[in-house]
């Protein structure tokens, strides 16, 4: 609940869109006027590279004998902490009233800790009060094709259908007690190494909205959004972010972004058994180059 403001934010920010897009000219003037738009606005392709500090919250289960067992990384390695990662993006517009985007950003987690309780990861049981070392690779890709259906002299408001595609990778390494041995005293351990990963491709659906009073600048939201089942994979997933765009140079500007990312699923295959709840929300900057 402490999002649904946020989340509110977007909604209306949208709604408020849809209505200026009524009420300014249509866009064969707005493309008329081509000279005086926001570059973002008229450019058909755009390059965007960038920084993202996220805090995070990572929870996953995987391969175990409780349907209810899962483990917070965040509480036990620390993977709160802030991380630097980097971004990627690209907007191209094809067709005047048509864009294909592409974004990625990964984040790569390893760390050792002492955990004092036993616990169970892939139907082993790992030993308490041990080194333990907890880690995660995480690879996101974001497509979408969208649709503009309102285009003004200083706004532009689209609707599109897209996938976003998790590469996951985890793993545990310290000591382990043999084959679910008894865990009481003397009980046989040996050092093991178990990963799973799995990926996740997920459709959703977006929403796109920009408002640009100046030639310099520009403001901009955007949402995704799903919650469905398809085939080994269910779950739900929101993708909120809003920020500001300065244009120094016709063809190079800088943005300011804040992003949260909050997804989480079911997997039912033979690697990835489990379920895993991610959330990543920070400051991006971002550099862009524009043609």
């Amino acid at each position: 609940m402490k999002y649904f403001t946020s989340i509110v934010f977007v909604t209306i920010f949208l709604i408020q869109g849809t209505i200026i897009a009524q009420e300014n000219e249509d866009s064969n003037k707005a493309d008329s006027n081509i000279d005086n738009q926001h570059p973002l606005l008229s450019s058909r392709l755009i390059l965007y590279a960038g920084v993202y500090s996220s805090t995070k919250g990572i929870k996953i289960g995987v391969n175990g004998e409780s349907d209810n067992e899962i483990i917070d990384f965040s509480e036990k390695a620390d993977f709160n902490d802030n991380e630097i990662t980097l971004f990627l993006n690209f907007n191209w517009r094809f067709a005047r009233m048509w864009t294909l985007s592409a974004e990625y950003f990964g984040v790569k987690n390893g760390i050792s800790k002492r955990i004092d309780e036993d616990f169970e990861w892939e139907d082993q049981i790992y030993r308490g009060g041990a080194g333990i070392e907890l880690g995660m690779n995480l690879n996101m890709y974001r497509i979408m094709f969208g649709r503009t259906i309102s285009k003004g002299q200083k706004h532009e408001l689209g609707l599109g259908l897209g996938s976003h595609i998790l590469d996951i990778k985890t793993y545990i390494e310290g000591d382990a007690y043999i084959n679910n041995e008894d865990t009481g005293e003397g009980a046989a351990v040996n050092f093991e190494r178990n990963t799973a990963n799995v990926v996740a491709p997920l459709p959703n659906i977006g929403a796109w909205y920009y408002y640009a009073p100046t030639q310099k600048w520009m403001l901009t939201a955007r949402v995704d959004w799903f919650a469905l089942s398809i085939n080994d994979y269910s779950g739900n997933m929101w993708n909120l972010g809003a920020g500001a765009n300065y244009q120094f140079h016709k063809n190079i500007g800088v943005g300011l972004n804040y992003r949260y990312f909050d997804f989480t699923s079911k997997v039912e295959q033979d690697n990835w058994d489990g379920k895993f709840s991610l959330t990543f929300q920070g400051p991006l900057l971002t550099i862009n180059a524009n043609f």
